[in-house]
């Protein structure tokens, strides 16, 4: 009997929590969000503004939304974040905003709307004292008619706003920016509308068999906010981006009997061989429509759209009938010290740069954005995945009670806003979310119905997280095997995150900014796969824009460093690698004999462009031409220069697409290299000895070592080399927090030498013009010998060969010279993953770094103010970026004083510098072994990062051989 009572409780307990929640099915008429009207007959005044300077207290008294001025309160701005700007909510109290306006007199008669892009995370608002409505959720936006609270003349507002509710537990949005998000965040506004007015209006359009005509499809929800019916008719025009008129066929008018209430109504248009809108041509319509209400004009409604339609065809997804890939980024809402309430036209300024960056896709991670950053996609040319403001939500904080307002609510709100955007091209119900059939099934029904027009996504760490219900799969984080183990998955798949940028191992990117280089090697690799399997959509790399924030307090909070362009919107190392890796035109110079003209093959990867829309520059020494190529989206042709491959000296190519900013570039430097003169070694040693130290000294340098140390100096007496040159063992290091925080440590260097040295021996072979020491010596790691020859020339080489005594994954071997302070230039020539590298990046092929530039030092997380200089001269203690991450693959490199004293390294291409300040020294490592580092989402979560291990073994040799020069200039 027990037993049998435990089964029963069991079945019940499951059934209750496999439920489906419900709904009051009428509160979906509560959506609201109305057109607004570009005329409204007998006003003149479209809007009241409300942003602005605002009264608020974070502990208001009561009832304060009855008072019609409030004494002693601080102001606020409006749209921002109370935390960042100075203000303390205790958590789970509600706020208090207020403030005063005017309302024209001509608004008399009509319907007053108060507009909210988005309050932070629960609100109730009075007008005059009379409670209007609230809303549950942070980002999307809300509507509240006000026409019976308001008044003539002055007005007052006030909103009661709490960051912690059940919405901000859904969307984990406080918790993921590390600070209460609490605020009106987005606009806030009133528009006055005719009594009948357009509740909604959208436009949806479908190709023809042949994809040339398309059905143009404007679905209007009326609402006739008067008691008794009148007669409406909806006059049309369509018009393109230059405002021309656009002839069509089927519906230029419709006339409907709109009764109290809602209504809705359809519209057909047909429209021969319209210009399609897809990320590389941006072709922009207007709908006109001018409403009339019993044959009085009464407004009119103004409708951007594109051409396009979206079709899933087994696993993959077609764009007016063209198969796509989708080189994308995730992007959250972020400003160093605004938080998530921005400004001005970053979001204009964010397309652009990730446009110029060869991205055709953002998601909207986690929540929907400001509506202005979908205008700037539609206009710019990018595809969008919107998502509903959910992260990490399950269904505990969820009841019956609360779940319209919570879930279904603003994902519907999210839709209603954004679907007659062409940028649009899914939605996304969820990030990382659980419960998806009882929280999410029927919101994502909810999603189709109100835009059949859109495959919808359920963005999870793997793709069974809908049960295969949604039309477009999903992975986070695959790692180097998806691509394959994806090529032939039954629906297509977008990894919505993959290779995540540096951001947690946070001691290693103190000490060497050159993992965000190498990071590049990763995704080039990553994304060749991606884009041969056919079943994989495409992916976002996360991020895209470095998530920290600036407390007014001096903390940096957040996630951190994990974008290609930080928060001030400079471009990291990454942005280049991205651009290069995403490139639609990949071009090879060819080998071929020298008389022959010099031939190019050239990849078109674009989806719908030819390149003959293009403009490729070739220059050639002095001479320049433009390339003229005919290639459909996908092929691959032959191009012929006009020159033999004789003649080619230094080859630069470039390659435009509607901007002055290069798709991209590409170089080839064939001419003659300048002949090595070697000089004859006429120099000699002078030998004494000072106590137990040996003292070597020629014209060129001066050499003592003993018990006392090593130290090299020039001709004139500096210093170059301060120590014994040091075996370095860098173990990998994944510490630091997943977050910043308010409690978050100053990370330090992290670049320890092999541990307990012990000299054992030192023996010295004395000569004229050279001399030679032997170190025999042991550490805790490793036991071997290293070898001095340093010739009275100036020339040195120091040799090693050490057996392993341990096993141990290391991210650098080598051996460490130690140099005084002045050494503070760094020159280099390298190898790299491009022929072209920007003039500013760390890992360009060749430059000059300086220790330290006039800027002001600056923790990991970057600047705390907008700087004035680029990424590669932020600095810590350890010395800029610039100077202080790895080279890879080095021919030439050297550290140099102002007196003009240098260092000199000599190699084939196979070693890797570094340098850094610590202890009043320059330490300079050349490895012979580099990898990418221990980010855990390259090697935890994914295995990206192992392809380039190289693992040491108990007995295994550890050798190498560095060429040095010390010069005076």
């Amino acid at each position: 009997m027990k037993k049998f009572s435990l089964l029963v409780a069991i079945l019940i307990c499951t059934l209750a929590v496999g439920a489906q929640l419900t709904f009051d099915r009428q509160k979906l008429e509560t959506i609201r969000w109305s057109p607004l009207p570009s005329e409204v007959m007998g006003i003149n005044k479209l809007q009241v503004e409300l942003n602005g300077n605002w009264h608020f207290n974070p502990s208001p008294e009561e009832s304060f939304w009855t008072k019609k001025t409030v004494a002693n309160w601080k102001t606020i701005e409006v749209p921002g974040e109370w935390v960042m700007q100075g203000f303390e909510v205790e958590a789970g109290q509600y706020a208090g905003y207020h403030r005063n306006f005017q309302l024209p007199e001509s608004w008399n008669g009509y319907r007053i709307k108060l507009k909210c892009e988005a309050v932070y995370s629960e609100c109730a608002v009075w007008v005059n004292g009379q409670k209007v409505g609230g809303h549950l959720g942070g980002f999307t936006p809300f509507e509240l008619d006000v026409t019976d609270a308001v008044k003539k003349g002055e007005n007052t507002i006030a909103l009661q706003v709490r960051s912690e509710s059940v919405a901000d537990t859904l969307s984990s949005g406080s918790q993921y920016a590390v600070h209460p998000l609490g605020g009106i965040s987005r606009p806030i506004y009133l528009v006055a509308l005719p009594e009948v007015n357009v509740a909604s209006f959208h436009v949806r359009t479908q190709f023809d068999e042949n994809y040339e005509d398309a059905d143009l499809l404007a679905e209007f929800t009326l609402s006739n906010e008067t008691a008794q019916s009148h007669e409406v008719t909806l006059n049309f025009e369509l018009t393109d981006n230059l405002n021309q008129t656009v002839a069509y066929e089927g519906d230029n008018k419709l006339t409907v009997d709109a009764q109290e209430g809602r209504s809705t109504v359809t519209a057909k248009l047909n429209v021969k061989k319209p210009a399609q809108w897809d990320p590389e041509h941006p072709n922009l319509y207007h709908l006109h429509c001018v409403v009339l209400v019993d044959g009085k004009e009464t407004a009119t409604i103004v409708r951007r759209f594109g051409f396009k339609q979206t079709e899933v065809r087994g696993n993959q997804v077609f764009v007016n009938n063209r198969p796509i890939k989708l080189k994308g980024v995730c992007r959250h809402e972020v400003d160093p010290l605004r938080g998530r309430s921005l400004t001005g036209n970053t979001w204009y300024e964010d397309v652009k740069l990730f446009k110029e960056g060869n991205v055709n896709y953002i998601r909207t991670s986690h929540y929907p954005p400001n509506q202005k950053l979908l205008d700037a996609c539609d206009e710019l040319g990018m595809f969008v995945e919107v998502e509903g403001p959910f992260c990490w939500a399950g269904k505990k904080p969820v009841n019956n009670s609360n779940y319209f307002e919570a879930i279904v609510q603003p994902i519907l709100e999210m839709v209603e806003l954004n679907k007659s955007h062409p940028s649009v091209l899914h939605w996304s119900i969820a990030n990382e979310s659980y419960d998806f059939n009882e929280l999410f099934k029927e919101a994502a029904d909810l999603v189709k119905e109100a835009d059949p027009s859109r495959p919808r996504i359920f963005s999870q760490y793997g793709p069974d997280g809908d049960g295969e219900y949604l039309e477009l799969a999903n992975h986070h984080y695959p790692g180097p095997g998806g691509p394959d183990k994806y090529k032939n998955h039954k629906r297509p798949i977008t990894f919505d995150e993959y290779v995540h940028l540096n951001a947690y191992n946070r001691f290693e990117l103190m000490t060497d900014p050159g993992v965000r280089d190498f990071w590049g090697d990763i995704l080039y690799h990553m994304w060749e796969k991606m884009y041969a399997a056919k079943g994989v959509l495409g992916g976002a790399l996360w991020a895209g824009i470095d998530d920290t924030f600036f407390l007014p307090s001096g903390h940096a909070v957040g996630y951190g460093t994990w974008g290609p362009v930080d928060g001030w919107r400079r471009p990291k190392p990454e942005y280049w690698h991205m651009k290069k890796i995403y490139s639609p035109v990949k071009i090879k110079l060819e080998n071929g004999q020298g008389d022959e003209s010099v031939k190019l093959t050239i990849e078109n990867r674009y989806f719908f462009s030819n390149l003959k829309e293009c403009r490729i520059v070739w220059t050639n020494n002095d001479e320049q031409g433009i390339l003229a190529v005919d290639a459909e989206p996908g092929a691959t042709v032959e191009a012929i220069l006009p020159f033999s491959n004789d003649e080619i000296g230094k080859l630069a190519i470039s390659v435009y697409k509607d901007s002055e900013v290069a798709v991209d570039e590409y170089a080839y430097d064939l001419s003659m290299p300048k002949a090595e003169t070697l000089a004859k070694n006429d120099d000699r040693f002078k030998w004494s000895q000072k106590g137990d130290q040996q003292i070597a000294v020629s014209k060129k340098l001066k050499v003592e070592f003993g018990p006392e140390g090593f130290h090299v100096s020039d001709s004139k007496g500096h210093e170059v080399l301060s120590d014994w040159p040091v075996l370095m063992l860098v173990s990998a290091n994944n510490k630091g927090d997943t977050q910043m925080t308010k409690e978050t440590p100053d990370y330090t260097l992290y670049s320890p030498t092999a541990s307990n040295r012990s000299i054992r021996s030192v023996e010295l072979e004395k000569g004229e013009t050279q001399l030679k020491i032997i170190l025999t010596e042991g550490y805790d790691e490793a036991t071997g010998t290293m070898e001095i020859n340093i010739q009275a020339d100036g020339n040195m080489n120091v040799s090693y060969d050490y057996t392993m005594l341990k096993n141990e994954n290391f991210r650098q071997w080598g051996v460490a010279l130690s140099l005084p302070e002045t050494f503070n230039t760094l020159s280099w020539e390298k190898k790299g993953l491009w022929s072209v590298y920007p003039e500013d990046h760390i890992g360009r092929l060749e430059g000059e770094a300086k220790l330290f530039y006039n800027d002001e030092r600056c923790g990991l997380a970057g600047p705390s103010k907008q700087p004035s200089w680029a990424y590669h001269q932020d600095q810590t203690a350890y010395g800029s970026n610039d100077f202080r991450s790895t080279k890879r693959n080095v021919f030439h490199a050297s550290l140099s004083t102002e007196e003009e004293s240098t260092l000199e390294l000599k190699s084939d291409g196979s070693q890797h510098i570094r340098s850094w300040l610590e202890n009043g020294n320059i330490h300079w490592l050349v490895a012979g072994y580099d990898n990418p580092g221990s980010e855990r989402f390259l090697r935890g979560f994914s295995s990206h990062a192992r392809l380039y291990d190289i693992p040491l073994t108990r007995g295994q040799k550890l050798s190498g051989q560095i060429k040095l020069t010390i010069t005076e200039e």
